[in-house]
């Protein structure tokens, strides 16, 4: 049976047998979201199946949320701040034009009021295979419960979640390329390129300390939070999650994710990275390190280094998500594309406007703008 509920209906927590993502998923719920990410405002549910459960967030205009809850941010405010990594000048003019044309026609259509299924603020997720035998009644339960509201799947991985992605089309929602990613799979022998044997051998040497998870406090969440903003907002873009120290303390303290540190001869901490593991399939979440600190130590390679060595240990795929595409496909990434899935047949007509010129644009040029772009989010 699936349900909507609200934190008061959860089941109650059973100690060490408490189901980790039912724990999550109520200290999601309990808390206000901008405790956790600064720059998002959002109501949040949870989507029970059985003994599991999944966070839903519920929006209606919020245009200046982050990414992970904004549809207006992703496609028509973001893009303008990454604007200037891009070279080819056509580009350029493409991404104002669809600034200018896309803020008015989703304002008028409404593009972000939306319920949006599986997101639990990170901006990689991994959707469970469930989902695809449960969608017509999901998509079902969710119209009844949020009439006036699209149905929204992002981040829809092309290999990943190939068998959700094939139901999602044939159950008449709108698909279209959103992003792409970096996937590290085991039978590519990441391991033996040449980037990553000297990555590992910068880790052997390290003059750092590895901090494994059981090491580190609540308290370090306060030192991940200035990282994480360091590289991701101040250095890249304001509308990326701004993760907070509390989300961190919360993170670190009920393993969210599984962090690693490192710590200079100092006994500070100068970077972390930290991942999750979904039916076999590893993918990377917040990470942070001090862009003061000399690059010739390498400190990001070094975190990549680790990553790259526990997915080939535990032979997993690991996404890593987008960026850095010439540094990751020099160690054995594959790019993959990921997709936005919305239905929209229950709303009158021109709420759909905004998605079905989404759906045309991207369809016909994302690929193109990606293999020109020098880094793509």
């Amino acid at each position: 049976m699936l349900l909507i509920s609200d934190v008061e209906n959860l089941p109650m927590e059973t100690g060490e047998n408490q189901n980790q993502r039912m724990q999550m998923v109520r200290n999601l719920l309990i808390q206000s979201p901008p405790t956790l990410v600064k720059n998002v405002e959002t109501k949040m549910a949870a989507m029970m199946i059985g003994d599991d459960v999944w966070p839903i967030t519920i929006n209606k205009t919020e245009y200046q949320n982050a990414l992970v809850c904004s549809p207006y941010t992703t496609y028509v405010t973001y893009p303008l701040d990454e604007i200037k990594k891009f070279n080819k000048y056509w580009i350029k003019w493409l991404v104002l034009f669809n600034a200018v044309v896309m803020s008015v026609l989703c304002r008028l259509s409404k593009i972000n009021q939306v319920v949006q299924i599986n997101n639990n603020l990170n901006s990689l997720i991994k959707h469970p295979s469930q989902f695809s035998g449960l969608l017509p009644t999901l998509t079902q339960k969710m119209i009844e419960h949020y009439p006036n509201h699209a149905i929204t799947f992002f981040r829809v991985n092309d290999i990943l979640d190939e068998k959700l992605l094939s139901v999602l089309r044939s159950n008449h929602y709108c698909v279209f390329p959103d992003r792409a990613v970096h996937v590290f799979f085991p039978n590519n022998h990441f391991m033996k390129r040449s980037h990553t044997k000297r990555d590992i051998s910068l880790l052997r040497k390290t003059e750092h300390e590895i901090i494994a998870h059981e090491q580190l406090t609540p308290d370090d969440g306060k030192c991940f939070a200035k990282l994480y903003r360091q590289l991701f907002v101040e250095k890249h873009s304001k509308y990326n999650p701004i993760y907070t120290e509390h989300y961190f303390r919360q993170a670190i303290e009920n393993h969210w994710h599984h962090y690693t540190a490192l710590r200079n001869k100092a006994g500070k901490i100068e970077a972390f990275i930290s991942w999750f593991v979904s039916e076999n399939n590893m993918v990377c979440g917040p990470l942070g390190y001090d862009v003061d600190v000399d690059q010739k130590k390498g400190l990001y390679r070094q975190l990549v280094a680790i990553c790259l060595q526990y997915a080939n240990e535990n032979n997993m795929p690991f996404n890593m998500g987008g960026g850095s595409d010439e540094f990751k496909s020099n160690r054995g990434s594959t790019k993959i594309l990921e997709y936005a899935a919305v239905y929209y047949h229950h709303l009158p007509f021109y709420r759909s406007l905004a998605w079905r010129l989404l759906r045309w644009v991207c369809n016909r040029l994302i690929k193109k703008i990606m293999d020109d772009a020098n880094r793509i989010r």
